[in-house]
């Protein structure tokens, strides 16, 4: 597992570290606590563990984490009664009123956790989170996050979660904390514990099919668990991972924190039990990991005086832990993580400038292999990363192994972590990354597969809908498509969990619920299992499509003004692309442009789109063959050969048709072989379209991408407004992305055969570039997507995001691109100016007038000078996804 956080196409590491204040005398507790015997004798009914309603005027037991917090019982903070507890005075994000629970928990039980949270008046909403710290069967301090919401001054706010310990106790503590604000004050009242009603038994889903059977021929179908999953080897979390899976992994018991958390103290008790789980149970072991930055204790790197060890220092550590824990589990794990996230593309030889890196270099990679080697010469040794799909990151990860062979290291494979969202990344940069590693001769692996529900940090659902758990099972469906592709490759698939109850997303990056594997928290298989194991149980997911502002001449040509409309993939049932289609609409038509993967002629072949009139009538088809053509006053088409198959250009009418009407449209492929077709559906994949409209695609009428023309002409970068500049015409970031309102910013464009020339002037009345992070201070951002490729992900060596910051520093994305960018900055009056110049992609044909390019442009403004983004407004794309996603660009044409 990684901590790690995807801002803005950068890529930023957090160590995930608490200070924790521990009472170290007991705490009178004021409040009604009662002991295991007390409860045993109440009803169940009845029974409360802890009830703080603050009503004798005193914080009752509560106390700071961080001993600075000043927490006092008030009638301001009282959300029934006389009082309730304001806590004020902090000065850390993980400060909060804590309240000690170990006298009150039973092994086994499951707790209903209720309290009611607001904000002081006047003060600006913020995420407040409720969580549980434990500590159990000696272990260190563990923070378990129930739940979360936006906090605010307007009105009172329940937080209500279920907590189970699972564990014998050595100590807990409920605490409260807004982790996003370092001072945030609020208020707190009518904290209730009490045992939730017992549930029936969970018991799992014997009849379905095992994921293990259904990729039997395929790959391993692996999980990760922590040993409190299988505290019981029989319940039904163990009897889950035994039915499904035939590779396990440890999601933490073998990192270096868990196996030597002292120089030279091992301890392997919970490892010992997992590996012995997997055995027992007929199934194999992965090891995860021997060298990571994180999670590593500090004696590592340091000597008793706080220094920093020598290399060979560092690197006799190194062996040491390697062959103690390698030679422990000789001949019973089989495949290990030797390290673990070293590819920093921006970093120094592509690598993270971790400790590892500054005391060894990249030696501390190589020794690590030669060294697991040497403590068990059958294991396979494999290199592990995430966001492997990201082009920069992926060809840094396959240059380093490279390397590592070249000098006859020991590389057995490259793990993919693929921790993904149901939004990000696509299909096709995945499937670019397993083609990338084909040619090293090395397996490959997803060894922490999971799939987040949210596009953002910010977003936060209580439940999770059914729309979206819909999505989520096809998004696993076409990235199982994708990995079959490469089944000659890959040797496993692993989830990083197997249900939703044990998953690290609930904390990470933010306390929040999060529904990203196969099973829910009760083990029943989701949509998601079914996606990958019988489609058909799957309801139908409609397509969605934009269809822009324009008319096309029918000749089966594609005009320019196509480019203005969004290429919409129609995928076979492998995943595999059969054809695509750009849609157009004016007043009175729809206008269609369809190209067709298909060099076997039949003069049968036919495109046939399908337009719904409304719920109660039969829905208008339109069949276009491969070798005819239609031109009448109602319809017309034309149809064309291509060199990978076909084109059909058509106007169909469809009337009423104004900006934001949504249409209901679908399109069906045939292919003929003799006189059978082979159907390929676009949205409703049942074959249903004569008979039903309810699963077309929905298709949204809209204006378009902004269009701009860039004169040609060669200024120079200097800061200035040439005189070239004054033939242009100026275009404003005029769209709202984060915030509202804030710094805009007029732009020109011009371009040569070699470069494509920027000039932005943004008001901007205070300049900060306070933040540490380059996307919180003020700054342009450039996206250029020269090749019009309009792809859900970073074409490499095409696409890029450019960065400029007012004091003129600059950050690239993907890093590889940065020497194609040349700026320079200037303070103006009432803000700054940057002029700019974007080489073109080498060894692609120089761009000719009349030429479309992708492109857009965004301005980020830290308003108060506090260090965060405000807001941020940006000339075309508004999904916030430009750092990544090229599909959402204005238009440049280049006169």
């Amino acid at each position: 597992m990684h901590n790690k956080r995807k801002e803005e196409g950068i890529v930023l590491v957090h160590t995930h570290w608490r200070k924790v204040f521990m009472i170290t005398l007991a705490v009178l507790l004021l409040l009604p606590l009662l002991t295991p015997a007390e409860r045993s004798a109440r009803a169940a009914d009845d029974e409360v563990v802890l009830n703080a309603g603050f009503e004798d005027g005193t914080a009752m037991g509560w106390y700071g984490r961080g001993g600075v917090e000043e927490l006092t019982a008030t009638a301001a903070a009282a959300h029934s009664g006389s009082y309730g507890l304001e806590i004020k005075g902090r000065t850390q994000s993980w400060h909060g009123p804590q309240h000690e629970l170990t006298p009150v928990l039973e092994k086994g039980r499951s707790y209903t956790i209720s309290a009611w949270l607001r904000l002081p008046e006047g003060a600006s909403s913020t995420a407040i989170s409720m969580s549980v710290q434990q500590s159990t069967y000696g272990k260190d301090n563990e923070y378990k996050a129930l739940t979360s919401q936006t906090i605010s001054a307007d009105k009172w706010t329940e937080l209500k979660a279920d907590y189970v310990l699972t564990d014998s106790l050595d100590s807990a503590a409920l605490y409260f904390e807004a982790g996003s604000s370092a001072s945030a004050s609020f208020y707190l009242d009518d904290v209730v514990i009490q045992p939730t009603p017992v549930k029936e038994p969970i018991s799992i889903q014997k009849d379905i099919p095992s994921l293990k059977d259904v990729y039997a021929k395929d790959f391993k179908i692996g999980s990760a668990l922590l040993v409190s999953e299988i505290a019981d080897p029989n319940g039904p979390d163990a009897q889950l991972l035994e039915k499904h899976f035939n590779m396990l992994t440890a999601g933490n018991e073998l990192k270096w924190d868990a196996t030597e958390p002292k120089e030279g103290q091992f301890d392997f008790t919970r490892a010992d039990k997992i590996v012995k789980f997997a055995l027992d149970h007929g199934m194999e072991f992965r090891g995860h990991t021997l060298a990571w930055h994180s999670q590593t204790p500090d004696w590592v790197f340091h000597d008793d005086k706080g220094n920093l060890v020598s290399k060979e220092v560092l690197l006799q550590r190194l062996k040491k832990h390697i062959d103690t824990v390698m030679g422990r589990y000789k001949g019973k794990i089989g495949t290990w993580d030797v390290v673990n996230e070293v590819i920093d593309p921006s970093g120094p030889n592509g690598l993270r400038n971790s400790l590892w890196y500054q005391i060894a270099g990249e030696e501390f990679i190589e020794k690590a292999f030669i060294y697991a080697h040497e403590a068990d010469p059958n294991a396979k040794l494999f290199i592990n990363d995430y966001n492997t799909e990201e082009p920069a990151k992926r060809d840094a990860l396959y240059a380093l192994i490279k390397r590592l062979q070249a000098k006859g290291i020991p590389v057995d494979g490259v793990g993919h972590q693929m921790h993904i969202s149901t939004s990000y990344p696509s299909t096709a940069a995945v499937d670019a990354m397993f083609s990338k590693f084909a040619d090293l001769g090395i397996q490959q692996e997803v060894t922490e597969l999971d799939m987040s529900v949210y596009s953002n940090d910010t977003d936060s659902w209580q439940t999770f809908p059914e729309d979206q758990q819909i999505r989520q099972a096809y998004r696993y469906r076409d990235m199982m498509n994708v990995f079959l592709k490469h089944r000659d490759q890959i040797t496993a698939v692993i989830f990083w969990g197997k249900d939703d109850g044990n998953t690290w997303l609930t904390t990470f990056p933010t306390v929040r619920n999060n529904w990203p594997l196969l099973f829910d928290a009760q083990l029943q298989a989701k949509y998601a299992y079914w996606a990958l194991v019988d489609p058909s149980k799957v309801p139908i997911e409609p397509k969605q499509a934009k269809a822009s502002q324009g008319t096309a001449k029918i000749d089966a040509r594609m005009e320019q003004e196509w480019n203005r409309s969004a290429r919409i993939p129609v995928t076979k049932p492998d995943g595999t692309e059969a054809g695509s289609f750009r849609l157009m609409w004016d007043a009175k038509n729809v206008y269609v442009l369809a190209d067709v993967n298909d060099t076997a002629v039949n003069g049968k072949d036919s495109v046939t789109v399908y337009v719904s009139n409304g719920k109660d009538k039969k829905p208008d088809s339109y069949t276009m063959q491969r070798s005819g053509a239609q031109n009448n006053a109602k319809w017309a088409y034309r149809s064309a050969r291509t060199d990978t198959g076909y084109r059909i250009e058509a106007r169909l009418p469809v009337a009423n048709n104004q900006l934001g009407r949504e249409l209901a449209i679908d399109l069906v492929l045939s292919d003929y072989k003799g006189n059978q077709p082979t159907r390929i559906y676009w949205s409703d994949t049942t074959g249903a379209q004569n008979t039903s409209t309810a699963n077309y695609g929905k298709v949204t009428l809209e204006q378009g991408p902004q269009i701009a023309a860039a004169i040609k002409s060669t200024p120079t970068i200097d800061g200035d407004v040439d005189t070239s500049w004054q033939k242009t015409t100026a275009f404003t970031t005029s769209r709202q992305v984060v915030g509202t309102g804030g710094s805009v910013a007029q732009v020109r464009t011009m371009w040569d055969k070699d470069r494509l020339y920027i000039l932005a002037e943004v008001k901007d009345k205070l300049l900060s570039a306070s933040s540490p992070n380059a996307y919180e201070q003020d700054s342009i951002e450039i996206f250029v997507d020269p090749n019009l490729g309009r792809t859900p992900y970073f074409e490499p060596g095409d696409d890029g995001q450019y960065r400029i910051n007012y004091k003129g520093v600059e950050s690239v994305n993907p890093a590889d691109q940065k020497s194609r960018l040349k700026s320079v900055a200037k303070v103006i009056p009432g803000g700054y100016r940057i002029e700019a110049s974007i080489d073109w992609p080498k060894g692609v044909t120089a761009p000719t007038a009349g030429q479309w390019v992708g492109f857009d442009i965004q301005v980020n403004n830290d308003d108060t000078g506090n260090g965060k983004r405000d807001t941020v407004m940006i000339w075309n794309d508004t999904t916030g996804q430009s750092y990544q996603n090229t599909a959402g660009y204005g238009l440049l044409q280049l006169q």
